[in-house]
């Protein structure tokens, strides 16, 4: 059974709730909640920023994992701005808009989503979806992580790449921590391998380990606190880019300054060639992404 993810955002979260819920049935809650669709063969997984526009980063985690991309815009307020800002950035090109009002997308991936004038029309929408092909190496974002009597510790989190069996060993960026994968729960159900699209709850053998990345032993990523790159600042951020700013890649999200030598970060972090690392301000009263810092 082929599995997928797709983010529904909106700047209003009873209208996010009450589209998930039109979709399919709430599975888990937290900064992020989980709905699940199991429709003609393909399970869709829904994301719904739960914390959103409270908090920055549901809305970024949500978009790390995302395949598909649902805007809910009833009125254009600084908050759908942002997610415009945010899409843009991330260059989330798969998607589509519940929405009769004119956006300012002229020039940004939105350009390409068809807009829908009811929640019906996109819930049959959703449904027809299909997941996109896997590519790359394998790699998987691990978005809880807990401890559970006498069975130990577990994560929960989606295969992006590749797979995950049962006594894998991988690696855990940006700690570098090795786990072994014990076993696995997929839908509920005890599984031998997760495939990419797939939301596992894994416990494993290993030290506790946080929010991050799970990849083979041998993989593309590299670690630093110093990255080397580029900074672009988006046209929508008015003001100075702050000294202290925070930089966001798959569910890191860490403190650090832009210097001429590029990103000098408090904690290292997990990248790759080309990354998209988003630098932010989250406690600015306007837009909180002031840009894009490109990894070299």
């Amino acid at each position: 059974m082929v599995k997928m993810f797709i983010a529904v955002l909106s700047d209003n979260p009873e209208e996010r709730k009450q589209l998930c819920k039109l979709v399919g049935k709430e599975t888990g809650s937290g900064d992020i909640s989980f709905y699940s669709s199991n429709f003609q063969g393909v399970i869709r997984t829904i994301l719904e920023p739960t914390l959103y526009p409270d908090k920055l980063q549901p809305l970024l985690y949500s978009l790390s994992i995302a395949d598909y991309v649902v805007l809910q815009a009833g009125q254009l307020t600084p908050q759908l701005g942002e997610i415009i800002v945010a899409l843009d950035s991330l260059k989330k090109e798969k998607g589509f808009m519940i929405s009769d009002i004119e956006l300012p997308i002229k020039g940004t991936v939105l350009e390409s989503y068809h807009a829908f004038s009811s929640p019906q029309e996109a819930k049959e929408r959703i449904c027809s979806l299909q997941p996109p092909e896997p590519s790359g190496e394998p790699f998987s974002l691990v978005d809880s992580a807990f401890q559970v009597k006498s069975v130990g510790n577990v994560i929960l989190g989606t295969v992006k790449s590749g797979s995950i069996k049962k006594r894998d060993r991988l690696i855990h960026l940006p700690s570098k921590s090795e786990i072994e994968v014990k076993s696995i729960q997929l839908n509920d159900k005890e599984a031998d391998e997760v495939p990419a699209g797939g939301r596992f709850g894994i416990c494993y053998k290993g030290g506790p380990i946080e929010r991050g990345i799970l990849v083979p032993p041998s993989s593309s990523f590299s670690i630093s606190d110093t990255i080397p790159g580029i900074f672009t600042k988006s046209p929508f951020y008015k003001h100075e880019v702050p000294r202290k700013i925070h930089a966001y890649s798959n569910f890191q999200f860490v403190e650090g300054s832009i210097s001429d030598s590029g990103l000098c970060l408090e904690k290292p972090f997990a990248f790759r060639s080309s990354e998209r690392i988003l630098v932010t301000d989250p406690g600015s009263p306007g837009l909180r992404i002031c840009g894009v810092f490109s990894a070299d």
